[in-house]
């Protein structure tokens, strides 16, 4: 993520051909923002067909505009990138589910809100044209709104089923009951750094992030941190808008620079997205107002408010103490959801699919189960992504999605489903996958002594 004061990001939309636009966006370092953006936006301004449009610079541009729903971001249809689509590289749902039939369909509905489905699949058709480098992740498609889901169906279900394994449908109610959990003693606690599960909920009513407006995100902003008042106990604490943020009357300009540092740095705080998946989406427009964290004293119970989802709530520690953690997130996220309801708004939740979040990978529980754990020996094995695979496991860096993985042998180990299972059972899996690889470790660590 980068970091530093927002700019005035207003493109310089050249006459340069697409090729050319491509070649310089290719060769550009993801963390060099402007001319990243600058690249899109001249990028979005030359279509494959030749008719001049230019929706990202009025929705993305324009920090106190709520016009962010162009009608057609692709004026010419198909023409503009389906030859770029089926030619994708690397993985792709979008490129294989999403047919020229399908897309004719929809192209011109909208949802209640206002939502295209342009809107939805931007990002994968970015990937297309750009090149594999542009990492969008495996789908190319985020929700725009809740109603996306259904108004799109024929589209978004095989999207939604490839990308969760042919879960079992419909969804099934949630299971927050800790005692239910496997004995997280069954692990070495000497190879874990610190443990943490988090989940998203979306707020009813609200476009989700990728569609939001400025003065909507600023009345979301206003009624969750209203519910996070109502938090007590261990869970109460304070809400912290991030800096320069100018939305939260009683923190008027948020927190200072230093603070903000440091919440990243400890890990705590997401900072401006620089990603190709938020970037594409336009995740940092009006950065960084109605944007902040809630935490406890402790910082081990955390909500960040309007990042990739509505609310992000998350439960974390030092140490392998899962089922604290866990108990901890139980309550965190049936506080929420409650004060949610006394404020008078509900969650999007869909009988079939469950959670109904930013992205379809989060749909579901939205639940990531993780644990921090040193396993240099077993994370240089040739076949080390085909063993947690094989168990139902994604080990990252350190750094979060799409971060590279060091050399220090350290790997943040989660749960890879996030649908068709419970939350108690995604935790299990996530317990049962880390204390097998650290067994392996420990095998290797033996093998190497002798």
């Amino acid at each position: 993520m980068g970091s530093g004061a927002s700019k005035d990001l207003t493109p310089q939309v050249t006459s340069a051909s697409q090729a050319e636009v491509k070649a310089a966006l290719g060769a550009l370092p993801v963390a060099d923002l402007q001319k990243v953006k600058e690249a899109l936006a001249a990028l979005d301004a030359k279509p494959a067909h030749g008719a001049a449009h230019g929706p990202w610079k009025d929705e993305t541009y324009c920090a106190s505009s709520s016009e962010i729903h162009a009608p057609r971001y692709f004026s010419g249809g198909w023409d503009d990138f389906g030859e770029a689509l089926k030619a994708a590289p690397g993985e792709l749902l979008l490129r294989d589910i999403m047919t020229k039939e399908m897309y004719d369909k929809f192209k011109d509905e909208k949802t209640e809100l206002g939502v295209t489905l342009d809107k939805c699949i931007k990002g994968g058709i970015d990937k297309a044209r750009i090149g594999e480098k542009w990492n969008v992740g495996k789908v190319g498609i985020l929700f725009g709104d809740a109603e996306c889901v259904t108004k799109f169906k024929e589209l978004m279900h095989p999207i939604i089923v490839a990308r969760h394994g042919n879960p079992t449908l419909p969804h099934p109610p949630p299971n927050l009951d800790g005692s239910k959990l496997l004995d997280h003693t069954v692990i070495d606690e000497s190879f874990v750094i610190s443990t943490r599960v988090r989940t998203g909920r979306s707020i009813s009513g609200f476009p989700l992030p990728p569609s939001i407006s400025a003065d909507q995100r600023k009345e979301l902003e206003a009624i969750t941190v209203k519910a996070l008042g109502m938090l007590d106990g261990e869970l109460k604490g304070d809400y912290y808008p991030l800096a320069g943020s100018t939305t939260y009357a009683p923190k008027p300009t948020g927190i200072d620079k230093a603070t903000e540092e440091q919440l990243t740095k400890d890990h705590f705080l997401f900072q401006e997205p620089d990603e190709p998946m938020l970037l594409s989406w336009r995740m940092e427009r009006d950065w960084p107002h109605a944007r902040g964290i809630y935490h406890n004293t402790d910082k081990t119970a955390l909500v960040w408010v309007n990042e990739e989802d509505h609310l992000r709530i998350i439960s974390m520690q030092k140490g392998y103490n899962v089922r604290a953690v866990f108990d901890r997130f139980a309550s965190l996220v049936n506080a929420v959801e409650g004060a949610c309801k006394e404020v008078g708004r509900g969650l999007e939740i869909s009988p079939e699919y469950g959670n109904i979040l930013s992205c379809p990978s989060n749909c579901g529980t939205g639940l990531r189960a993780s644990m921090m754990i040193n396993i240099p020996l077993a994370s240089s094995q040739p076949d080390f992504k085909k063993w947690c695979a094989d168990r139902k496991l994604q080990a990252r860096g350190s750094g979060g999605f799409a971060s590279e993985a060091k050399d220090d042998g350290v790997r943040d180990v989660s749960n890879v489903d996030r649908m068709g299972k419970d939350e108690v059972t995604l935790v299990n899996e996530m317990i049962q996958g880390v204390a097998d690889l650290v067994k392996w470790e420990k095998e290797l660590q033996a093998a190497k002594a002798t």
